[in-house]
């Protein structure tokens, strides 16, 4: 059962604290509070609850969502970020706290259930419906003070009359996202996979006994296939010869636990083993399907390809980066407009960014978002190709890069625009960095799925509201600077109304 006891806003003033006094303006628990509109966040997480009579009372929604605000700003775990709550007012006073209390808000375990209450969808309409209108509201600043840039190259001059007029800057990328697990290898991958179907062996003998009634338990070989996989998976330098003569025989005993589990789930079921047992054999026989298919054909390549038994999900994401050219994460394409960022796609299957559905795709979520078409769309090279040109070119878009063809009368100027737009383009870079610097996004520590796309959606929210106490900070310093600074143009004392307009503005 969900009730929003959430009542409204609660002043600094009115929050009540142990030894008297009050709360500061200007802490940052204390803006972010303001700031945040907790009403979109309220009827988001409210959908998660259909009966709303009956059962236990759930958190409020401030709760839920500030928590973990707290947690994926500050970095901290479960247990920690529980204690860090209660021994600090001014977090308290952010999830909604009507006064200090000194003890524990909540069991560090609701974390869990929390981020599975905010997937990544659910956290991606809160950002939209949080941070659109402000973007959208940059566009036509800039386009009124005449920032932006005509449409140029490869624009096209047939469009139609009834198209609203292009507006804004729109900068795309992609990246990768790693999860928390070990770098995958075959052949240990093999050796979990083989340890986990004799976990599972014992569970059934442990219930049942032997299937056919002479008392011996299923030979599996255990010992002496754990030595095998030792001795040569401790060596500095692997021959593949010797590898491939490995894994054919951590495969075989793979298959032949298999076989064994298959009777017992003929006669028994599985309703007997644990959850996580049954997870990892659903898990292992696909797992091994795959790896004998890649022994038989010599190959490393094969769809959809299994690199964890406990995150099955997760595949690998080729980037070609230095540092790692190939990464095991969710990949995400993300949208920079006036430096707010919005996720355009998230899935843990790979996908070429830059093909033409997917180009197409992103700048019809732009135009669904804000109303019209972008103005430019700064892109790297892998969106440059054709297709994605004519289709600039049809909706009179201006994409970032060089012509096609040799250079023409203007090739200075080109170059001059051309390395502009590389510094724009930086912004969605800087994104990535902050993202996986200051916050999580380098390493998302997530068992699940649900909760992985909850933590990577909690980032990026993140980020959009660093963005917007800056931008709330530089309003703020205008302000001060023709107001109080220079002298007053009229002579005339700043009113009280107009002061305070101007702090609503910021």
């Amino acid at each position: 059962m969900y009730r929003n006891t959430n009542d409204g806003q609660t002043s600094i003033y009115d929050f009540i604290l142990p030894f008297g006094g009050h709360l500061k303006e200007d802490n940052r628990w204390v803006k972010l509070r303001e700031l945040i509109d907790w009403e979109i966040v309220d009827q988001e997480y409210r959908r998660n609850f259909r009966n709303k009579v009956t059962g236990q009372e759930a958190y409020p929604s401030s709760v839920a969502f500030g928590s973990l605000y707290i947690q994926r700003r500050l970095d901290l775990t479960d247990r920690e970020l529980v204690e860090q709550i209660a021994e600090n007012p001014y977090m308290q006073y952010f999830i909604g706290y009507k006064e200090y209390r000194s003890e524990k808000p909540f069991d560090p375990s609701l974390l869990v259930t929390f981020r599975k209450r905010l997937p990544e969808e659910v956290m991606n309409r809160i950002i939209e419906r949080s941070f659109i209108e402000t973007a959208g509201k940059d566009d036509e600043d800039k386009n009124d003070k005449g920032g932006g840039h005509g449409s140029s190259g490869d624009e096209g001059s047939g469009t139609d009359t009834k198209e609203p007029p292009n507006k804004g800057t729109l900068i795309i990328d992609a990246t990768c996202t790693p999860a928390d697990i070990a770098f995958p290898t075959d052949l240990e991958l093999c050796d979990k996979a083989r340890r986990w179907t004799e976990v599972i062996l014992d569970r059934y003998w442990k219930l049942f006994g032997s299937l056919n009634g002479t008392g011996e338990k299923p030979r599996t070989y255990r010992e002496v296939a754990r030595r095998r996989f030792l001795k040569l998976n401790k060596r500095r330098k692997k021959s593949m010869k010797k590898i491939r003569k490995e894994l054919r025989y951590q495969l075989g005993c793979i298959r032949r636990n298999l076989d064994y589990i298959e009777d017992y789930a003929a006669e028994y079921g599985l309703d007997c083993l644990f959850r996580v047992q049954r997870e990892r054999l659903l898990t292992i026989v696909v797992f091994y399907d795959q790896q004998k298919e890649m022994l038989d054909t010599k190959t490393h390549h094969i769809a959809d390809r299994i690199v964890s038994l406990s995150q099955p999900w997760v595949r690998p994401i080729v980037r070609g980066k230095s540092k790692a050219p190939t990464e095991f994460g969710a990949k995400i394409s993300v949208s920079v407009v006036n430096g707010y960022t919005f996720i355009d796609r998230f899935t843990f299957d790979a996908y070429n960014e830059g093909e033409a559905s997917e180009f197409k795709r992103i700048v019809e979520l732009y135009r669904k978002r804000f109303g019209c078409y972008p103005e430019r769309v700064l892109a790297d090279k892998i969106y440059r190709s054709k297709s994605n040109r004519e289709f600039c070119k049809s909706h009179s878009i201006r994409l970032s890069g060089p012509k096609l063809g040799r250079p023409g009368k203007d090739h200075v100027s080109d170059i001059r625009q051309e390395l502009k737009e590389i510094g724009e383009r930086n912004a969605v870079e800087g994104k990535f960095g902050n993202g996986k610097r200051k916050l999580g996004l380098a390493l998302i520590m997530a068992k699940l799925q649900v909760t992985a796309g909850s933590m990577i959606g909690m980032d990026i929210f993140i980020l959009n509201m660093e963005k917007l106490m800056k931008q709330g900070v530089s309003l703020l310093s205008a302000f001060l600077e023709v107001c109080i600074i220079r002298p007053y143009p009229t002579g005339r004392q700043l009113t009280t109304d107009v002061i305070s307009g101007c702090w609503a503005l910021v």
